[in-house]
């Protein structure tokens, strides 16, 4: 399945979480082609969540900055409490469950 687009701005910001590093890199480490990855890079430096600098003339690295960092840590949690509330059903049917084996529980206890 794809990923959709918030899926691979979190890819992004994660990979660029531990240090600035060149669209290439960045590339291979979320599996998408330099040209779209630069229209999504685009879109976070205009949203002001990564900064594109400058190292030489040809050398340009993107890094995340402090808004950026919100942004990732935020999206990381809410997709924590998608998985979370994946979960919670089958919470839900064990404690439907819990009273059933109880009352066995008792008559195994009498006899």
């Amino acid at each position: 399945m794809t990923p959709s687009k918030l899926e691979r701005y979190l890819n992004i910001l994660e990979v660029l979480v531990r240090r600035p590093r060149k669209l290439d890199y960045i590339a291979y480490r979320v599996k998408m082609e330099c040209n779209a990855l630069k229209r999504h890079l685009d879109f976070l430096v205009s949203n002001g969540l990564v900064e594109e600098r400058r190292m030489s003339r040809r050398r340009v690295v993107y890094a995340i900055n402090e808004r950026g960092f919100s942004v990732f840590k935020t999206l990381q949690a809410l997709k924590y409490l998608e998985r979370l509330k994946a979960s919670l059903p089958i919470i839900e049917e064990a404690k439907e469950i819990t009273p059933v084996l109880s009352k066995h529980s008792r008559k195994w206890k009498e006899e």
